[in-house]
């Protein structure tokens, strides 16, 4: 409100919001692409949200032309730097052969992502993420899902624990060959 009257202005629906920051070692970078090559590894979910599965303003929430009423959120800043200083402890080691953020479409889009770059398939259960399999699968919450060797479970278990996640670590299944899901 101004002094004519009340305005309105209409923003975009979306922002993307690009950063930039120095890379000491590009070799220890990971990509979404499902890697096949390692014959023993598994899928690891890191959910910040700790099953919350909010899906106000997700994209599953948008097809049924719904907003939501809660929405993802960082609930803990803490978590949030728990979170980083983990990730990179994990990449210095190299323990590391995936990783994919879920903030774009959910659970079942992320493992999709993985699985079309790294022409796979993949065998989960997620019937330790909640009631809700809709929720678990389409909430746009924090997280990641990990690819990593089975032998080194317990170290990145390890690894997040030391940030104070290991509550937000679940083990989802495994990669598999071919390009089916």
């Amino acid at each position: 409100r101004d002094a004519a009257g009340e305005r309105e202005v209409i923003a975009p629906m979306s922002l993307i919001v690009s950063a930039f920051a120095p890379v000491s070692d590009v070799r220890l970078a990971v990509t979404p692409q499902i890697d096949l090559e390692e014959a023993d590894t598994l899928l690891v979910l890191i959910d910040l949200g700790r099953g919350r599965n909010r899906l106000g303003g997700s994209a599953l929430a948008q097809v049924f032309n719904q907003v939501g009423d809660s929405v993802p959120d960082v609930d803990d800043a803490s978590m949030l730097a728990g979170f980083f200083a983990a990730m990179q402890r994990c990449l210095q080691r190299r323990l590391l052969l995936a990783s994919h953020d879920r903030s774009d479409g959910g659970l079942l889009v992320t493992l999709c992502e993985m699985a079309f770059a790294g022409h796979a398939a993949f065998d989960v259960d997620i019937g330790g993420l909640g009631d809700d399999a809709l929720a678990a699968l389409f909430a746009e919450e924090l997280g990641v899902v990990l690819q990593l060797r089975t032998a080194d479970l317990e170290a990145v278990r390890a690894l997040f624990a030391d940030a104070g996640l290991v509550d937000a670590l679940y083990v989802l299944g495994r990669p598999a060959r071919g390009d089916t899901l």
